[in-house]
């Protein structure tokens, strides 16, 4: 029978957090016999894998294996392999809301075109600094990116929905982002340019366990800002570049986004984080600039 959906999972060596994620699509609301799971192996851990994918349940799962290349190539293996009509794409460090698949069903089928569909991701960690920041980070630029809901311009790639036939048809995620960070706006900055609507749809949503350290912390922000250079080379050389940058304005309603926060301890670290992301941000810009 054909399938509605195909979830795409790419996972990097972390099988304990991919068994909880899986585990989570099993507390789907949705007929697990009207979508399928797609695991996507980016750093050959083999048999290890292989137990964590034999035990989910109860929708089918695959797992398929690739060199590590980074996690927008391990996405479009898992997009040209699915059999779904709707690709539904999460990381191996999330868990889906049970009723994930069900608000992207009913929203999509209510478009009468292809429309890319992405939702809200919540920290699910909130003991953690590093991850709450970086979380809130995300937070505030979706708000800035998203101020119209049926014109979002950054849709994260952990949570997000595509009519297969059209992902494809656009080329997938762009390979030449091997780093995490920077492939999400590509796409949705690719989807736009055909004329075709991307949507905040904040009800859809992913919680998400992403544990740092400070050292962490800094290199997930050094590639954001390799991710944003390369991003505004790739807009340019594709034909819908070049990109404005920030106004001032910007950057001090980033740092004042993290006051609106309870308790005056959590205020200040998170704006001291919130100021350290941005000077580790600026760095791996200037990297990507002069490697490029």
């Amino acid at each position: 029978m054909p399938l509605t959906f195909s979830v795409v999972v790419p996972t990097y060596r972390r099988p304990q957090k991919l068994a909880r994620c899986l585990t989570s699509l099993a507390r789907q609301t949705y007929p697990s016999s009207g979508f399928e799971v797609l695991v996507v192996d980016d750093g050959a851990l083999g048999s290890e894998l292989e137990r964590v994918v034999a035990t989910a349940r109860p929708y089918a799962c695959q797992l398929l294996s690739q060199a590590h290349r980074g996690a927008a190539a391990a996405r479009n293996a898992g997009a040209w392999a699915a059999r779904g009509r709707l690709l539904a794409f999460t990381d191996d460090d999330c868990e889906p809301a049970p009723n994930w698949l069900e608000v992207f069903e009913r929203n999509l089928f209510a478009e009468g075109e292809p429309v890319l569909f992405g939702g809200r991701v919540v920290n699910a960690l909130a003991a953690d600094p590093f991850a709450a920041a970086s979380q809130a980070l995300v937070d505030f630029l979706c708000e800035k990116q998203n101020r119209e809901r049926s014109r979002a311009r950054l849709l994260t790639s952990n949570n997000l929905c595509v009519p297969a036939a059209a992902f494809r048809e656009l080329g997938g995620f762009d390979t030449s982002f091997s780093g995490a960070g920077g492939e999400d706006r590509e796409l949705c900055l690719r989807w736009v340019a055909t004329k075709r609507r991307a949507t905040f749809l904040p009800e859809a949503v992913v919680h998400h366990a992403h544990d740092m350290t400070l050292g962490e912390f800094v290199r997930q922000h050094h590639g954001y800002g390799r991710g944003a250079a390369l991003l505004r080379r790739r807009a340019a050389a594709q034909g819908y570049g070049p990109l404005p940058l920030e106004r001032m304005s910007f950057y001090l309603d980033l740092l004042r986004y993290p006051l609106r926060g309870s308790g005056i301890d959590a205020r200040v670290r998170t704006s001291l984080l919130f100021a350290l992301s941005q000077l580790a941000n600026a760095a791996g810009y200037c990297d990507e600039r002069v490697r490029g």
